[in-house]
């Protein structure tokens, strides 16, 4: 209850209607970050974005704004109304269809490919470069943990990226391309939630989409290069994924800090040891 409370009160001073006049109908399944409600005001439906505590810390609000202006046209996004760059408030015109989490991403992978392609093939410039190895460091000064398994790996990672991919060419990237941040409609695949976008590799987006099974990501690759992926395009999948295992770590590190575990009554240090162990085993498999 006091989340429908906290939604009218912030929707209502972003539309300047009275609370009564915000009508939610309820809270999108998702990210467990940040508090997206569907909607109506006016009999016209919105999905309704608050922050979640921290939410903050990890994203630029200002670039998130000016990226979410630069793809617009593109139609791969529900259109943006209101966006508060200070506090992260968004609301965006509510999209009829179905989260990708809940349908058969086999029936759909050329669906995603084919989004995927129109923003990296753009040619479209991001407000900023998504900044890989100064967005770890970034991190790892919320949480001052570092294991010793996390250093070596992290290390193993940044030889790998300057040896191997530092400068390879780099295109506008989603940054969060996760089946949840995906909507199947009635004529087009939505990419939603724009939080992480920036210049990338290509792969980064490929490896997101394997953030639930890896073996998912591989045939995402298959499906956008329109043939079989080789063992070195396989294996910059891997590296990417290695880098969103060590990234995640310490964000869900993070969460357990500030009580999250015990607020939403989720085990964010246990997640945090198994992207750990991912990230390990990631890095095994592109050594052979």
């Amino acid at each position: 209850m006091e989340h429908v409370e906290l939604i009218q009160e912030h929707a209502s001073k972003a539309f300047g209607v009275k609370k009564e006049d915000v009508f939610v109908k309820h809270r999108f399944l998702g990210g467990m970050s940040h508090l997206t409600y569907h909607i109506e005001i006016g009999g016209v439906d919105y999905a309704y974005r608050v922050i979640g505590k921290d939410g903050n810390l990890f994203v630029d609000r200002k670039i998130e704004k000016k990226n979410l202006e630069i793809i617009k046209d593109l139609g791969l996004n529900n259109e943006t109304v209101y966006f508060d760059d200070v506090e992260g408030d968004k609301a965006a015109r509510y999209v009829e269809g179905t989260v990708l989490t809940q349908l058969d991403i086999h029936e759909h992978l050329g669906e995603v490919a084919k989004a995927l392609k129109k923003l990296h093939h753009s040619g479209l410039q991001p407000a900023s470069d998504y900044g890989l190895i100064k967005r770890l460091d970034l991190y790892e000064t919320f949480t001052n943990i570092r294991s010793e398994k996390y250093l070596n790996l992290k290390n193993e990672w940044i030889k790998m990226y300057e040896a191997e991919h530092k400068d390879k060419p780099k295109v506008f990237c989603h940054n969060d391309a996760q089946r949840s941040n995906m909507v199947v409609g009635k004529d087009q695949l939505y990419l939603l939630d724009w939080e992480y976008a920036g210049l990338n590799e290509f792969y980064y987006d490929i490896a997101s989409f394997g953030n639930v099974n890896f073996d998912d990501a591989l045939k995402l690759l298959d499906v956008y290069l329109n043939r079989k992926a080789t063992l070195d395009e396989q294996n910059s999948v891997r590296f990417y994924r290695m880098f969103q295992a060590l990234q995640w770590h310490q964000v869900a590190t993070r969460k357990d800090m500030v009580g999250l575990s015990e607020v939403l009554k989720f085990d964010f240090k246990m997640l945090a040891e198994k992207y750990l162990n991912l990230a390990e085993k990631l890095y095994l498999e592109i050594k052979g």
